[in-house]
């Protein structure tokens, strides 16, 4: 697992067959981290989520950011949840500023900034055309169970609440297939908010394996009162 002074570094650390994560030390500065944590702690409620069972651990906002009309973020085209379909998407930064429109201006801010760099790091080392952007909100348990995932490249930025724990390739023992059976818990780094987290998935072409990771343990859906804010921007299978 590689340390790196920039996303564009972190992203670049991939590229290394052995590499299967990377990130990036980045503490958020004492008042936008304060920010974040009274946003968790007024309970923020997100439209179009009255659909969701109560017991629902996450809840989230999504877009499709899409680069098959060229290589930069200023002519990558959005689409998804409450936007306008994909024939007729709308730029980018526009996506982007939908799926972060449920926090306060400051905090959307830092988001966008982030997810900007992710993107832009993410296409430059993959080459890749489409990008899932996420904004999470954490509610109870979600994954807490040692695992890789079956995707190609998942980046996670924790705002508010423990940050996700990857694990060390060196403390990791795998089955056959890749997925993960059991992990050192002193071979586990455990990210602080602001950080930047990039894995690779058990789909990342010519790997068999993809980060171990898990969510840390902050309760049940019903009793938990520390809540997570996430990004998390997937490199997706082209479809």
């Amino acid at each position: 697992m590689a340390s790196a002074a920039s996303v564009r570094l972190a992203a670049d650390a991939l590229s290394a067959e052995a590499a299967l994560a990377s990130y990036v030390e980045r503490p958020l500065p004492e008042h936008v981290a304060k920010s974040f944590r009274s946003y968790l702690a007024s309970r923020p409620t997100w439209p179009d989520t009255e659909h969701l069972h109560p017991m629902e651990a996450t809840h989230d906002r999504i877009a499709i950011i899409d680069f098959s009309r060229g290589d930069t973020l200023d002519s990558a085209i959005g689409y998804g949840r409450n936007l306008p379909p994909r024939h007729s998407a709308v730029p980018a930064g526009a996506a982007i500023a939908h799926v972060l429109s449920v926090l306060p201006s400051e905090l959307a801010t830092v988001a966008t900034l982030d997810a900007i760099a992710l993107l832009d790091a993410l296409r430059r080392e993959t080459g890749r055309r489409q990008y899932i952007l996420r904004l999470e909100l954490v509610l109870g348990d979600t994954c807490r169970r040692w695992h890789r995932d079956l995707n190609i490249c998942r980046c996670i930025v924790t705002y508010g609440g423990p940050g996700t724990e990857v694990a060390h390739e060196d403390g990791v023992t795998r089955e056959a297939d890749g997925s993960v059976s059991a992990v050192d818990e002193e071979r586990v780094l455990r990210l602080g908010s602001g950080a930047f987290l990039l894995m690779k998935g058990g789909l990342w072409p010519g790997s068999d394996g993809g980060a171990a990771h898990r969510a840390p343990a902050i309760g049940p859906v019903p009793t938990c009162d520390t809540h997570r804010l996430l990004l998390k921007v997937d490199v997706s299978e082209d479809f």
